[in-house]
């Protein structure tokens, strides 16, 4: 008879308890808020995309008179500000941004006049073989002005 009791009191016990863990966490969802940032929107981050791509392709089609690439000619010569000049002021009015340059296994470093982007920024990266070397060619772009 004892034992009986005892079960039926653990059974209301346990019972209990689970309808105080459901009572705690139905109550903490209404009291802990989390606040998530809101992320930028895909349009935006499609048009920062393309203008950093569009930005590389055009660098990489613009000629001498011999028919080779300014850009990598400015990279075979190690000549990183110009390098850089080239790809900055192939994106659009309403994009900017900062060229970060890495060689073989060096670091990528910000190469031509840099800022802190005042905003989320997308950065796309190209790999250029030239004379033996690996470079890696880093666009940071964000908007700037009415595009954002």
């Amino acid at each position: 008879m004892e034992n009986r009791e005892r079960g039926e009191n653990a059974q209301v016990h346990m019972i209990e308890m689970i309808t105080l863990f459901w009572l705690f966490f139905l109550c903490a969802a209404f009291v802990i808020q989390l606040q998530v940032p809101d992320t930028n929107p895909i349009a935006s981050d499609a048009a920062l995309l393309i203008a950093a791509e569009d930005a590389h392709a055009l660098s990489s089609a613009e000629t001498d008179s011999n028919g080779d690439s300014i850009i990598r000619a400015h990279l075979a010569a190690d000549e990183r500000y110009e390098a850089c000049t080239i790809l900055i002021e192939n994106l659009p009015d309403t994009v900017t941004g900062n060229c970060w340059l890495g060689v073989d296994a060096q670091p990528m470093e910000r190469a031509g006049e840099g800022e802190i982007p005042p905003a989320q920024s997308l950065t796309v990266m190209h790999l250029h073989s030239i004379e033996g070397k690996i470079w890696t060619v880093g666009l940071q772009v964000w908007h700037i002005g009415s595009g954002a």
